[in-house]
C-alpha cells in the first residue's frame, strides 16, 4: 500500500496529524522537563538561603535569616548591616541588597518588599511574628549611608 493509498482512506489524514501533534506535545513536555521549567522551586532551608546569598554576591556572609513560609524568599542581613531580598523568579532565584526601606510594607506577619530595580518587582514575604522585627531594622537602611 503506498502513501497516496493510505490517505485515500477517510480518516486517515486525520489520524496522521494527531499522531503528529501528539509527538510534538511530548516533544516540548520533554524538553520542558530537562531544561527545569514548571518546576516548584523552593529554598530548602537556611544552608540553602545561605548558599544562594554567596553566590548572589561574593562574601555576604549572612549572620540572620528569615526564611518566608512558603519558602519561596528570604530576607538576610549580613554582620555590616546590609540586607538581601532573595525571591524566586521562574525556575530560579535572583537577589538584591536592599538599600532603603521605602519599598518596604507591613501587614501583621506579611512584609512586603520592592527595590529600586523595576525588573525585580515586588514579592510579600509570610515571615510570621518575626515581619515586625525585619520591617523595624529594615528603617535604619538609608541611615547606614
Amino acid at each position: 500500500m503506498s502513501a497516496d493509498s493510505l490517505l485515500a482512506i477517510p480518516g486517515a489524514a486525520l489520524a496522521l496529524q494527531a499522531v503528529g501533534s501528539l509527538i510534538a506535545v511530548l516533544l516540548v513536555f520533554v524538553l520542558v522537563r530537562a531544561l527545569g521549567m514548571g518546576s516548584d522551586v523552593r529554598i530548602a532551608d537556611e544552608t540553602e538561603a545561605r548558599a544562594l546569598a554567596e553566590e548572589a554576591r561574593c562574601g555576604f556572609d549572612p549572620v540572620e535569616v528569615a526564611l518566608d513560609r512558603a519558602r519561596i524568599g528570604a530576607l538576610l542581613r549580613n554582620s555590616k548591616g546590609e540586607v538581601m531580598l532573595i525571591r524566586r523568579h521562574g525556575a530560579r532565584f535572583a537577589a538584591r541588597v536592599l538599600s532603603t526601606h521605602a519599598g518596604a510594607r507591613l501587614d501583621r506577619g506579611f512584609l512586603t518588599l520592592s527595590t529600586d530595580d523595576p525588573h525585580f518587582g515586588s514579592i510579600t514575604l509570610d515571615l510570621g511574628e518575626r515581619a515586625q522585627i525585619w520591617a523595624a531594622s529594615l528603617r535604619r537602611l538609608g541611615a547606614q549611608a
